[in-house]
């Protein structure tokens, strides 16, 4: 689930600092995560990672993430999503995950909706995967809310909730009978709903440059943290990422 969080980070850094113009914006940067892994015997990570950013009119590409606006009332947006979910191991990632069979990412595609208030910014959207990796879907409901501290800092607190589907969970979480050894049980997950709290910083060095900074958690449920090669039911992720718009 490292990847998740990865994912977060990027789309909450651009979506702060792409500007909305109907001329092609484009975006780089490049970020860092640390945070223990979800499975077993990996540990410890600390990732870095550049990405890219591009916009124009209805249409953004938001690192692994595309959309598109359909209606954009000011306060309510209908959107056509794209994503590459990037979740996943390799078998040499730690010597208790030798032998079983790669994880792979997955394009997905989906719809989203957003409601802007007074007591924030509400979220859902539902994904499926088309690439035929996991053959699963991904319900997510959010909130966020911006809180400007003056010109240049602002901070901004999160919650979310994804319900996986048993194809989803069990492609990324479950251990085939083939895989299965004395130590690494043969697992079936199911559906099930995980977690994400977290609360980033945001400084804006000028209207090109932004600065993130950022802690997060993320829970997962029995299903996934059920499995012998899941490790914990939660883990703590600190952040940190730097963005040029041009």
């Amino acid at each position: 689930m490292k990847a998740s969080l990865t994912s977060a980070l990027v789309l909450s850094l651009l979506s702060f600092n792409v500007a909305a113009e109907d001329q092609w914006n484009f975006g780089l940067g490049l970020g860092v995560q640390n945070g223990k892994s979800v499975y077993t015997g990996v540990g410890t990570e600390t990732n870095l990672f550049p990405f890219f950013s591009a916009q124009k009119g209805n249409f953004k590409l938001l690192g692994n993430r595309a959309e598109y606006r359909l209606i954009d009332n000011g306060k309510f947006q209908l959107k056509a999503l794209g994503h590459y979910r990037l979740e996943g191991f390799e078998a040499d990632d730690s010597s208790f995950l030798a032998g079983m069979t790669e994880r792979e990412g997955a394009l997905e595609l989906g719809i989203g909706a957003s409601l802007t208030t007074a007591a924030g910014q509400f979220s859902t959207s539902l994904l499926s995967d088309v690439s035929g990796t996991h053959e699963g879907h991904e319900l997510s409901i959010g909130w966020e809310k911006a809180y400007p501290l003056n010109a240049q800092w602002l901070v901004k607190p999160s919650a979310k909730m994804h319900w996986r589907s048993e194809d989803l969970n069990n492609y990324y979480y479950g251990v085939a009978s083939h895989e299965a050894t004395l130590d690494r049980l043969a697992y079936t997950a199911d559906s099930g709903t995980s977690y994400q709290l977290g609360i980033d910083a945001f400084y804006l060095i000028d209207q090109q440059q932004t600065v993130q900074v950022g802690i997060s958690t993320m829970g997962w449920s029995s299903e996934i943290s059920n499995s012998s090669i899941v490790e914990d039911d939660n883990a703590t992720y600190i952040k940190a990422a730097y963005s040029f718009r041009f």
